[in-house]
């Protein structure tokens, strides 16, 4: 056996002795974007995530409008199941938003199994009565 087979066998040892993550194990972050149309009023809203093991909520923005002389209210909502038991992981409500403006919604690494299914579900609204309420699944 040559010196750089030796060594890159000596290399690999050490690597997997250390209990380093293997490269296929460590998280990808990704992202998933929920949109909502009703008539003139929409709305859009983007979860980013890490995904390992499970999913590790990193942060969440979204709008919607035209809110007309009025502010709207964004409720966001990521959900679990597995079998037929559904549980709410994450509720967040920001309200105040002006039309189009961007508001964004605290997740603090809110972790998510990854087994089952996992969605995210944003529902936007004004006190004029426009609404409408998007879905996502995370992957």
């Amino acid at each position: 056996m040559g010196a750089g087979v030796k060594r890159a066998a000596m290399l690999a040892l050490l690597v997997v002795a250390s209990g380093a993550p293997a490269p296929a194990a460590q998280a990808v972050t990704l992202s998933v974007t929920a949109k909502c149309t009703e008539g003139d009023f929409s709305g859009k809203f983007t979860l980013r995530y890490d995904r390992g093991t499970e999913y590790r909520l990193v942060r969440g923005t979204g709008a919607a409008g035209p809110y007309i002389a009025d502010s709207g209210v964004m409720g966001v909502k990521v959900y679990h199941r597995v079998g037929s038991t559904q549980t709410a992981m994450l509720e967040r409500t920001k309200s105040g938003l002006k039309s189009d403006e961007v508001g964004e919604v605290a997740v603090n690494g809110t972790r998510v199994p990854i087994s089952g299914r996992a969605w995210l579900e944003v529902k936007f609204s004004d006190r004029g009565g426009a609404k409408c309420t998007g879905v996502a699944n995370l992957r």
